[in-house]
């Protein structure tokens, strides 16, 4: 089983690269979907989504979000790739799958805050101070170690197309 897990900061291109995998025919779990999912359920009257998470992982263990992504699977898929990995503990709930493949995306902030106020997605805050939060919050929960502990590295600060660029070098060195 290929199994690839996309990481990085909101806005940098995570779902752009995985977008990119399932033109290549790879299956993509989006973690924040799964999440969506179970915080449409169970969250409390005015929580926000990254309240919701905290809590489920304090309640459930720091892989739960992994735990929950995996039973997506099928036995038909054979190359996967899981878009929104946070934390080591996802990573290592990912391991009993087998060997997985850590690609972060990177951006600059400014770049990114500049592409979740465009882009509108109802959980992207409005402003700077909100954007600002939100990182600290990624970087509480673990987001810093799976990047520093990624197999590549993809740098998204410059256009569409060489974004898509330097995605297909990288997929192409992963999948010989």
């Amino acid at each position: 089983m290929n199994i690839i897990l996309i990481t990085g900061m909101p806005g940098s291109g995570k779902t752009l690269f995985a977008n990119i995998l399932r033109e290549k025919g790879f299956y993509v779990i989006s973690m924040g979907d799964v999440l969506r999912k179970r915080y449409e359920k169970e969250a409390k009257i005015g929580e926000r989504m990254m309240d919701f998470a905290k809590r489920i992982r304090e309640i459930y263990g720091e892989g739960v979000v992994a735990r929950l992504s995996m039973e997506e699977i099928t036995p038909t898929m054979s190359r996967i790739a899981f878009e929104g990995v946070r934390s080591l503990a996802e990573v290592d709930e990912f391991r009993r799958l087998g060997n997985p493949i850590i690609i972060a995306i990177h951006s600059p902030p400014s770049l990114r805050y500049q592409r979740m106020i465009s882009r509108m997605r109802p959980d992207d805050s409005k402003n700077i101070e909100d954007l600002r939060r939100r990182d600290l919050d990624e970087i509480r929960l673990g987001i810093g170690g799976v990047i520093a502990l990624a197999d590549y590295i993809i740098i998204n600060d410059s256009t569409i197309d060489e974004f898509k660029k330097r995605a297909e070098e990288i997929i192409l060195r992963i999948t010989k």
